[in-house]
């Protein structure tokens, strides 16, 4: 049997028992060496030996993501990580925001476009006829000839 990568860092066979072989396979031994270097093998072994069977997967999963963020940003490690993701989240969200407020700009542009088509408006039923869909008023938004100017 081929020694796990924990095992072989540590330059000892391994064993059948090993509690870490499923987890850090021969083939990955950087990410043996990663979360040794943060935490010790006493603590993943311990930690491990604490947990039932299906939650180790995810704990090792967690331990080596902990682990790869210290090593690059030793002070603040994953809260850096989910500080930018928060600052990514609140910039999509304000976006979002304006996309919504432009969309309502468009149908109620649209909705007045309507009404002059209702009323009787040439000047609106000639436009009127040459907007089809949203997508007619999206690119005429982006026109100069602004459709306020034919109200």
């Amino acid at each position: 049997m081929e020694s796990c990568a924990a095992c072989r860092r540590q330059r000892k066979k391994c064993s059948e028992e090993c509690i870490l072989a499923p987890y850090f396979p021969p083939n990955d031994p950087d990410k043996f060496t990663v979360v040794q270097r943060v935490y010790g093998t006493n603590y993943i072994v311990k930690l491990l030996q604490g947990l039932d069977t299906e939650q180790r997967g995810d704990a090792i999963n967690s331990l080596v993501c902990e682990a790869s963020a210290r090593v690059k940003d030793p002070i603040q490690g994953t809260a850096k990580m989910v500080h930018e993701l928060q600052n990514k989240i609140a910039e999509l969200e304000s976006q979002l925001v304006a996309k919504e407020e432009e969309l309502m700009n468009m149908h109620s542009k649209y909705d007045n476009l309507l009404f002059l088509q209702q009323m009787g408006s040439s000047n609106g039923q000639d436009f009127i006829y040459n907007i089809d869909t949203i997508e007619d008023i999206m690119y005429e938004q982006e026109n100069p000839l602004s459709l306020w100017e034919l109200i």
